[in-house]
């Protein structure tokens, strides 16, 4: 490995357990610890000596010293107010800082097996992690050592590169379900004649083996206790209560996995009471009981698995293999839902690798296709010396890739005479490029021959125009061989802008292969005017999938004020902006504004994410109780029904107050009640959408029928084409279901009675008519309102025409906006 030109090593850092494994003569091998195991639970204690220990003796502390023990901060990651605090040294640590003390645990424990710490590792992230927690992985991996420039990859693109490097057919679709301790992914694989690539994926960072324990002891071991030692105060949010709450947790995680293996397991714990005694609390837990109280996680990742299907224009029946990842995923009940058609997925289930280790195995399956990031390309030659920027695919399917390159060095050269001799004498035949010449600026490109199923090295030698071998860096260089071609890393959100009326427009689309850039052209909501020095264009950058804006991830900010331009800018100015995210997620966002020809760069400011207050969550939380009960009431029927049917399937609400009720003592929970309670509200949106649908519709029939009986009396051919045109756009908008469609129709068929309206010669009556129920009363309004009656006794269309507009001015803004098609005609 040590001379290897690629990465070779992945590391699945956990919520729960972390693992890290390489790639070695083209086999994969999972990297024991020190201790033996293929796994390390991601916790972090601090002992007497402020030595920092993890592992499994770290997670053991979790209980038993959890004052100086830390552990599940995974969930934490990219919260700028996250700290965990070690009560004996008084010392702070964010979780970036955790998980690189889990990540330098793993570093060891290869050098240990192999020799020497890995300078570079590609580490697996959540497919539904957010910019800040990625950066947050990023930062986490150079306080643990490794060289700026690890590449992340998400989880389940990660097992999905696993399953494909073993699997010998030519061609299927596949699902990976990831349930891990922390987060769950789904993704959608296809393979095709070598290729494999994710079509789609859909996630939850906060859906986990962790949300099941808690759900165990809250609501199932909590009330026990609390009855049975008459303990009024035992709640998970009393601080006071902390230590017991962490034993009934580790107790619940464990009776978890035991009920695995058999179908009833006892559970003991012994409970420090208030008056300073213990006692031991027991308790029996059967398989069907904890799969009745895992049933609503185990819906919503169902849900988020069809949701990803739908997204990719597939059904079930069009999947060949569901791979099972995570340790969730080894519950007996999950697996029987899964295989059941009518409950489940009805896909044939794949065990044949370790859930556990599958994300590590292949983290490093996609490592080996990755260059270990050069510094040749930024060094500057020496005297004398010829640097080579080779250009060329580390893993291939063919065998005959083509090499080329770029010679430098610190003088200029006359490169006519020169020439590359690629070699590999130990190939299968031995190859030999001969002299290849070099072009004008010291370019060159040839195919190769290099063996099937291996990696094979090269020789590169550079020869001058006088036969003299001249000293080259790098002189050497490996391709390896497979039967499978990995895909790239995909987006994981969507990324745009928020529109002034909330709406969001996508610039770059979720499943982009990263890297990838993309160019938007916008204009402006309002007028920025540079004699004022509050005027600001404030453009939010937000992430996610949600058509309203406001409803996604806020990531960043690009703001446009006077001080930055040269002249006023007028509402509807051109704004031309560009996204642009590197393989790693990291994110740049600029905007130019071609009549100032000036350019700002976003504000991307992930440092600064927070979890929200407890009164914040609560206020959302009633807030949505409110909506739910309102939606319940108007008795919701057909598509609203089915939306408020699933949410009670996943038993939405209990688990988003379960949270927000940990959100005094987890900051974890506070950000998982926090993304919860947007999906929740972005829901009841397409509920409430759904419930306005009909009358909205009713209301665009009435629209066409007016305009029909117009056309009929004063249309013409136009007209007629015209019209059938927009019964075929309300047609398709009434189908669809869509709210906006429906509005939108409703907006253009409006437009085109006001036209036909126009052209009678009552128009101008109609108009005053209609402006004088709509004008706010005053002196200068019912003078107006005067003077326009004398105008229609007098039938003086000019004058009546004149009062209709001054009587438009004298309307709120909104309103004007809401005549404009009046307006237009007065």
């Amino acid at each position: 490995m040590p001379d290897s030109d690629t990465i070779d090593v992945g590391i699945d850092l956990g919520t729960t357990n972390s693992a890290i494994a390489v790639v070695v003569d083209g086999d994969v091998v999972v990297v024991k610890n020190n201790e033996g195991w293929d796994t390390t639970p991601s916790a972090v204690w601090l002992t007497k000596s402020n030595t920092i220990q993890v592992g499994r003796r770290a997670r053991d502390f979790v209980v038993a010293d959890p004052d100086n023990a830390a552990a599940e901060f995974k969930q934490e990651m990219g919260l700028a107010d996250a700290r965990r605090t070690f009560a004996r040294s008084g010392q702070e640590m964010t979780p970036p800082q955790l998980s690189a003390e889990v990540l330098k645990s793993l570093r060891r424990d290869f050098a240990h097996r192999l020799g020497a710490p890995p300078p570079f590792a590609v580490i697996t992230v959540p497919a539904a992690f957010t910019l800040n927690q990625n950066q947050a992985t990023v930062e986490a991996a150079v306080l643990a050592g490794f060289e700026p420039g690890c590449p992340l990859v998400q989880e389940p693109t990660a097992a999905a590169f696993a399953y494909g490097f073993q699997e010998s057919a030519d061609r299927g679709y596949w699902l990976v379900f990831d349930f891990g301790g922390g987060t769950f992914d789904a993704a959608i694989v296809n393979k095709r004649e070598g290729d494999l690539r994710v079509l789609n994926h859909a996630g939850d960072s906060f859906l986990g083996g962790k949300l099941i324990d808690w759900a165990i002891v809250e609501h199932v071991l909590a009330p026990t206790v609390s009855h049975e030692f008459g303990l009024t105060d035992f709640r998970r949010d009393n601080p006071r209560w902390r230590g017991v709450f962490g034993k009934l947790k580790q107790a619940a995680e464990d009776t978890k996995i035991e009920l695995s293996r058999s179908t009833e397991a006892e559970l003991n714990v012994e409970l420090r009471l208030p008056d300073g005694g213990t006692e031991w609390f027991t308790q029996t837990l059967r398989r069907d009981e904890l799969d009745s109280i895992a049933e609503p996680f185990y819906v919503r990742a169902i849900n988020l698995c069809r949701s990803a299907l739908r997204e990719a224009s597939l059904d079930a029946s069009d999947i060949d293999r569901l791979l099972l990842v995570g340790g969730v995923t080894l519950s007996p009940g999950l697996r029987e839902r899964l295989a059941d058609p009518r409950t489940g997925m009805g896909i044939p289930l794949d065990t044949s690798l370790d859930p556990s280790t599958v994300v590590a195995r292949g983290a490093a399956i996609f490592a080996s296709t990755i260059r270990r990031p050069s510094t040749v390309a930024t060094t500057v030659a020496a005297p004398g010396e010829f640097l080579v920027d080779l250009a060329y695919e580390p893993s291939v399917t063919t065998t005959t890739p083509t090499v080329g390159g770029r010679l430098r060095t610190s003088v200029p050269v006359d490169w006519a005479g020169y020439s590359v001799r690629l070699t590999n004498p130990d190939g299968h035949p031995p190859f030999d490029s001969g002299q290849v010449r070099l072009t004008a600026n010291g370019a060159f490109a040839t195919d190769i021959d290099i063996d099937q199923h291996a990696t094979s090295r090269f020789r590169l030698d550079l020869t001058d125009g006088a036969g003299n071998r001249q000293p080259l860096s790098p002189d050497s260089f490996s391709i390896t061989h497979r039967d499978v071609e990995f895909g790239g890393v995909r987006l994981a959100h969507s990324l745009g802008i928020q529109l002034a009326d909330r709406g969001f427009a996508p610039v770059l689309r979720k499943g982009e292969t990263l890297p990838a850039r993309a160019r938007e052209v916008f204009h402006t909501s309002g007028t920025l005017q540079r004699d004022n020095a509050d005027a600001l264009i404030r453009i939010p950058i937000v992430q996610g999938e949600r058509p309203r804006g406001d409803r996604n991830r806020e990531v960043g900010v690009l703001e446009i004020r006077p001080r930055d331009v040269r002249i006023d800018l007028q509402a509807g100015t051109e704004v031309e902006v560009t996204f642009e995210v590197d393989a790693s997620s990291l994110v740049t966002v600029v905007a130019d504004v071609p009549l100032v020809q000036a350019q700002f760069e976003a504000e991307i400011n992930l440092d600064e994410v927070r979890a929200p207050s407890v009164q914040t969550l609560q206020d959302q939380l009633a807030e949505v109780d409110r909506r739910l009960d309102r939606l319940r009431q108007a008795g919701a029927a057909g598509g609203s029904r089915e939306k408020l049917d699933r949410l009670d399937d996943e038993s939405a609400l209990d688990t988003v107050r379960d949270q927000v009720g940990a959100a005094r003592v987890d900051r974890g929970a506070a950000a998982a009640a926090e993304e919860r309670l947007r999906d929740l509200q972005a829901d009841l949106d397409d509920i409430e959408e759904t419930v306005q649908v009909p009358a909205l519709a009713r209301q665009l029939e009435d629209l066409l029928a007016e305009a029909e009986e117009t056309v009929e009396v004063a249309g013409d051919a136009s007209d007629r084409r015209e019209l059938a045109d927009l019964r075929r756009r309300a047609d398709a908008a009434i189908t669809s279901g869509q709210l906006a469609a429906v509005r939108t129709a409703i907006e253009r068929t409006s437009s085109f009675v006001i036209e036909l309206e126009r052209r009678r010669p009552d128009w101008p009556v109609q108009l005053f008519f209609a402006l004088e129920a709509m004008v706010p009363r005053s002196p200068a309004a019912d003078g107006l309102l005067s003077e326009g009656r004398r105008a229609i006794s007098a039938q003086d269309v000019t004058a009546l025409t004149a009062v209709n507009q001054r009587l438009v001015r004298l309307l709120p803004k909104e309103a004007q906006d809401k005549v404009i098609g009046l307006r237009s005609a007065s």
